[in-house]
């Protein structure tokens, strides 16, 4: 007894004692020079320092306010903020130590997050691109970035900078035509925090407290508030392994290795960490390392086959997806290998292996058995020095292992293999592949022994029986952006949200709306007040028959009405038919802006587009009326993509016309007496009604409206 009470006491000073260690003054990143902080505010800032230390805030404006940390060390406190203006200096002190923030604006403040086409920088082949980048010169428009990053290290060194051409190649290219639109509108200090994460659902940026709220998550996200503490359910997991292997499918399980989980390619990327990470996959084995053997036996592979709508793997625009005709969503994630062999005469140079645009997501390439490029990054440019050494006269073979961890995976363009005197693309029909293990929760895969054919056939039932438990480790698991990308920022004082989200929820549209009104509803009760919020619809784009593409553009105009102080930029008019990553974000970071100019500045424009308010059923056609006509409809052309039903609410195509300012829609051949009506209904479409300030009409189905 008297052992245990010594060792308590002994434990009780140790703990004391490590309290009472000097801590150094400290405050988040977001807090640096050349930031922007929100006007006619009481602007959040905190930080850690020792217990009970006294620290004061002091700036140049005549603002003073002082707190003591608590017994964490931890300490918060608002400062008044006047109308925009500045440069203004900041000094946050204790006893023995000072910080100054120099060069600090005061203006408006606006997050920007999302997936990919809020990501999608400026550098990333928007339209005008070298014109844009030239001209970004805006000192008073700074951005703060959170850099894809799962360990919370990148965003330590990140810091406010100004724009600039250099600068800007890497800002996102919405939130930047958002901020330039309202600085020129406003003539005042506007700043943007960005993060974003390509690929990402909107369950990864909703907390995992709020997730447990919802009907779509309620019941499948572990009760541990605690976050860190989350584990994936590894019971459950190996008793579904147990039910696979007794169903006689041959599957065997492995770990990724641990430094993909550390992976931050912006910062990490020429570090002793990478060094690390790339050695970790090129000597993984997946009971594949045989496959880049020039003698391997791929008899039972199969080609690439050329666009045909049941095939596993398709060619579209050079680039190979992970697509299926029905939703077999395991197998776009996971490993898939490739081969093909080339005809090279000269080997007197070095050659390049090229794919402009990329490979989705992780890939490891290997020319004659020797491994020439090993790269994570869903879009970054792979140029693979090939060098003549290990060239052959005569036939040679490319093998590449591509592990996808979510979404379409595969080449995003043509494989080109060149030097200084030729450039050759290399036919991907002529490629082999086989895929080859799923990924099932982020940190393991399940290895398979079928055949492309039985793969497809078993699709159903291996989808009913892999347990994938919840992702605690990689960018993709739920909740996952919020505590990575976002809570870092919190509670930094913003005036609103812009959003660019929504691709990844496609196949999920019927819970998206729940889901959506969750996150805004989460962010706001992070932030402890009710911010505008403002988000793009998803343009148009090709996806397959299970990805109703429509139907999440549907759920994002209905939101409109049940969630409030929000408002959507449409974007019929900007989506390309075989690419969702549309390079004309001009349009997208103004319409956002004349949401808020209209809503938040007090602007009297028109900020939206015509948005479905009702219909009027006459003898033989609907006369459909519109929110937001501005000074009246238009039309490019003649009107398109209108459908109407009768009783049996079978649709059919319809002719439209303008008359009077409202839409009037009728078919004298499959629908005599019409009763509900649509527009834009399908997947790819080009808008062709909107208002005479150039906005387009949102997609919409009346059906919806009862």
């Amino acid at each position: 007894m008297k052992i245990k009470t010594i060792s308590f006491l002994i434990l009780a000073m140790f703990v004391t004692s490590c309290n009472n260690q000097s801590q150094d003054l400290k405050l988040p990143s977001v807090f640096s020079d050349h930031m922007v902080l929100q006007q006619k505010a009481n602007v959040s800032f905190w930080g850690e320092s020792n217990l009970n230390d006294k620290i004061t805030i002091s700036t140049s404006w005549g603002e003073s306010q002082s707190t003591k940390a608590d017994n964490k060390g931890k300490w918060q406190l608002a400062i008044a903020t006047p109308k925009a203006g500045g440069p203004y200096k900041i000094e946050v002190k204790k006893e023995d130590e000072s910080i100054v923030f120099d060069d600090v604006l005061i203006g408006e403040v606006w997050l920007a997050s999302g997936q990919s086409n809020m990501q999608m920088t400026l550098s990333d082949g928007i339209e005008n691109q070298e014109e844009e980048i030239n001209n970004a010169n805006y000192n008073d428009i700074p951005f703060f970035s959170v850099l894809e990053d799962l360990i919370g290290e990148s965003i330590k060194e990140q810091k406010w900078v100004k724009t600039n051409p250099e600068n800007a190649l890497k800002f996102s290219a919405a939130a930047y035509f958002y901020a330039r639109e309202l600085h020129e509108k406003l003539n005042i200090p506007i700043g943007i925090i960005s993060s974003s994460w390509g690929g990402t659902n909107i369950k990864n940026w909703i907390s995992n407290k709020k997730l447990k709220t919802l009907g779509p998550t309620k019941n499948k996200v572990p009760k541990n508030e605690d976050y860190e503490l989350i584990q994936v359910e590894r019971t459950k997991y190996n008793d579904s392994i147990a039910k696979l292997n007794k169903a006689q499918f041959n599957l065997t399980t492995f770990d990724l290795p641990k430094p993909y989980f550390l992976w931050n390619e912006k910062i990490v990327w020429n570090t002793d960490l990478w060094r690390k990470f790339k050695k970790g996959w090129e000597d993984l084995d997946f009971n594949d390392i045989d496959y880049k053997k020039v003698e391997f036996d791929v008899s039972n592979w199969v080609y690439i086959p050329k666009i045909k709508e049941k095939d596993s793997l398709m060619i579209k625009d050079g680039m190979i997806n992970y697509i299926f005709k029905y939703n077999n969503s395991f197998l776009s994630t996971g490993v898939i290998w490739l081969r093909t062999k080339i005809k090279i005469d000269d080997i007197s140079r070095d050659y390049y292996l090229n794919v402009e645009k990329g490979i989705n997501r992780v890939d490891q390439t290997f020319f004659n058995e020797k491994l020439i490029g090993n790269t994570f990054s869903i879009d970054g440019k792979r140029n693979y020095k090939i060098p003549k050494e290990i060239l052959k006269r005569g036939e040679n073979l490319i093998a590449i292992r591509v592990t996808n961890l979510a979404g379409d995976g595969g080449f995003r363009s043509p494989v080109i293999l060149k030097n200084d005197v030729i450039s050759n693309e290399i036919d991907l029909s002529k490629f082999k592949f086989k895929h080859h293990a799923f990924l099932t929760n982020g940190s393991s895969i399940l290895v398979h022994d079928y055949i492309n054919d039985e793969l497809l056939d078993s699709a159903q039932e291996i989808e009913e029986n892999i347990h994938r438990g919840y992702v605690t480790n990689s960018p993709y698991g739920n909740s996952i952006s919020f505590e990575k990308m976002l809570k870092p920022v919190i509670p930094f004082t913003i005036k609103g949200v812009i959003w660019y989200q929504g691709e990844q929820n496609v196949p999920e549209y019927k819970e998206y709306k729940e889901l959506f009104s969750g996150l805004i509803e989460d962010w706001r009760e992070k932030w402890g007040y009710n911010f505008p919020f403002y988000y793009a619809q998803i343009t148009p784009h090709i996806y397959s028959d299970s990805q109703p593409s429509h139907k999440l553009r549907e759920v994002q105009r209905l939101a409109l009405k049940s969630t409030f102080k929000t408002g959507m930029a449409s974007l019929m008019d900007v989506g390309l038919e075989k690419n969702n990553h549309s390079p004309k974000k001009q349009p997208v970071g103004k319409r956002l802006a004349l949401l808020a100019l209209d809503n938040d500045y007090n602007f009297d424009i028109v900020s939206s587009g015509p948005m479905y308010a009702s219909n009027k059923i006459h003898k033989d056609y609907l006369e459909v009326d519109f929110d937001h006509k501005g000074s009246g409809l238009n039309s490019t052309g003649k009107l398109e993509d209108f459908e109407i039903a009768g009783e049996d609410k079978i649709f059919y195509p319809a002719l439209a016309e303008i008359v009077n300012n409202k839409v009037r829609v009728f078919s004298n051949v499959n629908v005599i007496y019409p009763k509900q009506v649509r527009y834009g209904w399908k997947n790819w479409v080009h808008g062709t009604l909107f208002n005479k300030e150039g906005l387009p009409a949102s997609s919409f189905n009346s059906l919806n409206e009862n």
